[in-house]
């Protein structure tokens, strides 16, 4: 009931301020103070909480909501699926609800998801070459995937919330770029992307005041990207780029993000829980163990052929995929002003507002889903928000190549590895970071050859 009443007391505040920015208006020294109070008081909220949160709001007032910096959450099915397939949209330098206020963590070059226009349009370009199609490229991803699962067998265990973000770093850095990682890079990156909430500080803070948390993963940043400069794919990826006015720097700082926070952090997240998921359903984990027996002998590496007859497991991936979304927000700023029903309320909006889809409250909309917080493997999975849909401008380059991941390392996890025990499955929706079971830890884990 305390945290009931602090979320609804907060949302009645936003409710006065939005007739306030109106006034002294949105973009205003006093705007940008106002706006910057509310991201703070509803982030400690949502960092502690963010599902009840969400939940609290969604129950209390409507679909249509205010949150963090007068952002305008959207919480249907219907809703996040008509705000994902706006074009053309417009970006801030937002990852979900987190704003990226201290650029030198990302040395000064904005987010992907934070680029517009023709920049936009160059990145994706970029990112579509970079990104291999798994059927084609099977026999490699088998032999990266086998190549980290079997230094998790001499270690005895297998973390989910430890291993599995080092496992998928080190293979996206061979598949895009055909580079190495060593341990310690691959520490650094793992220590980079925990440390990504240090970017929504002010710069000032982020780059001062907290210098010895933010520069080691700074300097790694920069390390890094000099040698994806070296990489024997850097001229094809500069070429591509060059073609929409991208500079090297640009094309460069974006594959690091493309890979550390999408591709890293969302495809290792699902790994985990669909992991987590098998391990609770006994039925379902012997009915994949049946279809991987039947589209792989387990001999030579898995062929396209066998992930392309995974039918069973990838249905298993996009019903996890729904329940728990690795990316739960998704973020465009208004191109006009306006007023938004909240509630009973008619409220003015100002032109920039953060528009933001919960994919996590849509993906369990009981109006799109019939009951909704169960695992159903007959459902219709044609307009899936997560990896933002399918058919328009905002969906994910990636969603091919995390699935097929996802689905390979199932493929040796079942046929050419073991475990005798596992700890508490249990997904954190407390804090704000992807839904996965990241205590999770396969014990014994071993190779059965």
């Amino acid at each position: 009931m305390e945290l009931k009443n602090k979320v609804l007391k907060a949302h009645r505040r936003q409710i006065r301020f939005s007739r306030i920015l109106a006034k002294v208006g949105y973009n205003t020294a006093i705007g940008k103070l106002l706006r910057l109070g509310l991201y703070y008081m509803d982030g400690l909220t949502m960092l502690r909480a963010w599902r009840d949160f969400l939940y609290i709001r969604k129950d209390n007032i409507g679909d249509k909501f205010f949150a963090v910096d007068q952002a305008i959450m959207h919480s249907s099915h219907a809703q996040v699926r008509e705000l994902m397939q706006v074009e053309p949209q417009v970006r801030g330098n937002d990852l979900g609800i987190i704003r990226i206020l201290a650029p030198s963590y990302m040395l000064n070059n904005p987010l992907s998801l934070g680029m517009n226009g023709n920049e936009h349009t160059g990145i994706r370009a970029v990112f579509l070459q970079a990104l291999p199609n798994p059927t084609e490229q099977a026999e490699f991803l088998g032999q990266l995937v086998n190549k980290s699962l079997s230094k998790a067998a001499i270690q005895g265990q297998l973390h989910i919330g430890n291993d599995l973000p080092r496992m998928m770093v080190a293979i996206l850095h061979e598949l895009v770029f055909q580079i190495s990682l060593s341990e310690e890079e691959i520490t650094a990156s793992a220590a980079y992307i925990k440390g990504l909430a240090l970017a929504s500080l002010p710069n000032f803070i982020s780059k001062y005041l907290l210098s010895f948390k933010t520069s080691p993963n700074i300097r790694h940043r920069q390390r890094l990207i000099e040698r994806y400069k070296q990489s024997p794919r850097w001229s094809l990826y500069l070429a591509t780029g060059a073609q929409y006015q991208l500079n090297a720097h640009q094309i460069a700082n974006s594959l690091f993000d493309m890979i550390h926070i999408a591709g890293t952090a969302g495809t290792s997240a699902l790994l985990g829980s669909v992991i987590g998921v098998l391990c609770l359903d006994n039925a379902l984990r012997n009915d994949v163990i049946s279809e991987v027996n039947a589209v792989w002998d387990g001999k030579d590496t898995p062929s396209g052929y066998a992930l392309a007859q995974s039918t069973l497991l990838n249905k298993v991936i996009l019903e996890t995929a729904r329940l728990y979304p690795p990316v739960r927000f998704v973020s465009q700023l208004s191109t006009e002003r306006g007023e938004v029903e909240i509630g009973t309320q008619r409220c003015p909006f100002q032109r920039g507002t953060r528009l933001l889809g919960s994919i996590f409250t849509a993906n369990r909309d009981a109006n799109r889903y019939k009951n909704p917080d169960n695992f159903d493997l007959t459902r219709d999975f044609s307009d899936i928000l997560s990896w933002n849909g399918e058919g328009h401008e905002r969906v994910c380059p990636g969603r091919a190549l995390s699935i097929g991941l996802i689905q390979m390392f199932c493929l040796y996890l079942f046929k050419n590895y073991q475990w005798n025990s596992f700890t508490e499955v249990k997904w954190d929706f407390e804090k704000v970071t992807a839904v996965t079971p990241n205590n999770l830890v396969l014990q014994g884990f071993a190779s059965k050859r």
